[in-house]
């Protein structure tokens, strides 16, 4: 098996963090919910939450429960993961036509109450913002990606895409005090602006944050047909993407425009992607993913990508492993080497797949701790009977940190402190 050695790849992160001719984006999913560095703010991750709602739902009433199977069923036979977003975009795609007949069950009236129900349930499990004290906001991974971004001193501000409902990521910017555009403008009822995010230079200097499946608090105002943001929306009003929802034709839906910054922001020269915490669930983000980096000159994506999955016999596989993983075929055959996976225990780069292996021991401190990326195995004792010292046999595998969004954000605030106040990172 071909192997990585993660020091060179780390150094080569480096640079690009610290040069200034980057153009830097995150694509962040639900891992960074669930993964916030306190066990008492969580949000479940998209599968978790769709079998949570499902069961609750289920048992609100035999109809919904018989309604939601024949809806997974079609899914299904779509061949489209079912989950909370397609669950919803069912929903809402039937109420649209049923008229005074039924479908799975239910008339219109029913499927409304359905929407209601699944709707406030999302706003319940993702509202974790109601639990955080003003001293735990700057205990969570968040913050300390927000620290980094606050002393990045770049030509090119962060642009952050996310798939995730909660809020956050706008806690730890304005925790931070960073002037962000997420593609609302007003104040009393901001709403979204197309035309400001297809030209992003209007905003040069503001950090940017795209919230690509929409998020609580965005609403529909049918008086002008506008997707306006309200800080107590109803929940049974939020907007979650993709789903079938009327727009007038003069305005472009915010999942439109949004994934179409994403492919502008991957079709510039040097632009480097990173993704955490996003399992590539969505195949309508990954194709465009792909378009976009063959049209772009010299981009990038880097994946941190989490792959541990435990079994139901309760045995540990990690996905890349596997030669059928659709993020690894992604990376060794659609798009021509320009996207990286750094996975747990393999990687694919360069199209080339194969396991973290250091090609040699460590030696006097590095410039960039290995402690800080990568977890080395334990030497393997000699097979000889008795064990002395030394015997050990070091192997050089280990366990690749960064696809997990604490590490990663507490490897770039270590990167930032060894390189001092006039750091350009």
């Amino acid at each position: 098996m071909s192997t990585h050695d993660p020091r060179e790849h780390i150094r080569g992160i480096h640079q690009i963090l610290i040069s200034d001719k980057k153009r830097i984006g995150f694509l962040f999913g639900a891992g960074t919910s669930f993964g916030t560095g306190m066990q008492t703010v969580s949000v479940p991750a998209i599968q978790k939450m769709t079998k949570i709602i499902v069961a609750e739902v289920e048992a609100h009433s035999p109809e919904f429960a018989a309604a939601i199977k024949e809806i997974q069923s079609e899914t299904e036979l779509l061949k489209a993961g079912f989950n909370i977003e397609t669950l919803l975009s069912s929903i809402e795609a039937k109420r649209a036509v049923i008229g005074a007949g039924k479908l799975n069950g239910l008339d219109s009236t029913a499927f409304s109450k359905l929407a209601t129900l699944v709707k406030t349930r999302v706003v319940k499990l993702v509202s974790v913002h109601d639990n955080l004290l003003a001293d735990d906001r700057k205990k969570l991974a968040h913050a300390r990606l927000a620290n980094w971004v606050q002393k990045a001193r770049r030509r090119f501000p962060v642009e952050i895409f996310t798939t995730n409902y909660d809020y956050l990521f706008e806690i730890a910017l304005e925790g931070s005090g960073i002037p962000y555009f997420d593609g609302f403008s007003g104040s009393f009822e901001p709403f979204f602006c197309p035309e400001a995010v297809e030209d992003v230079e209007a905003y040069p200097h503001l950090v940017k944050l795209w919230k690509m499946h929409g998020s609580i608090g965005w609403t529909y105002r049918d008086s002008d047909k506008a997707v306006i943001r309200q800080k107590s929306a109803p929940e049974d009003s939020i907007l979650i993407y993709p789903s079938h929802l009327k727009y007038s034709t003069s305005k472009k839906q915010p999942y439109v425009g949004l994934i179409d910054r994403l492919c502008a922001f991957l079709q510039q020269d040097d632009a480097v992607l990173f993704t955490c915490g996003y399992s590539f669930g969505d195949d309508h983000i990954n194709e465009r993913i792909v378009t976009s980096l063959r049209r772009g000159a010299n981009s990038h994506v880097i994946a941190m990508y989490y792959d541990e999955v435990w079994t139901e016999d309760q045995k540990c596989v990690f996905g890349l492993a596997e030669e059928a993983n659709n993020v690894r075929g992604l990376a060794t055959y659609e798009t021509g080497g320009k996207m990286s996976v750094y996975g747990l225990r393999h990687a694919v780069i360069g199209g080339r797949f194969g396991e973290w292996r250091l090609r040699d021991e460590p030696k006097s401190p590095e410039s960039i701790r290995i402690s800080q990326y990568f977890d080395e195995d334990a030497a393997i004792p000699s097979e000889e009977v008795g064990e002395r010292k030394g015997d050990e046999h070091w192997e050089g595998t280990g366990r690749f940190l960064l696809p997990d969004f604490r590490k990663l954000t507490e490897f770039l605030n270590d990167l930032s402190s060894s390189d001092g106040p006039a750091s350009t990172l």
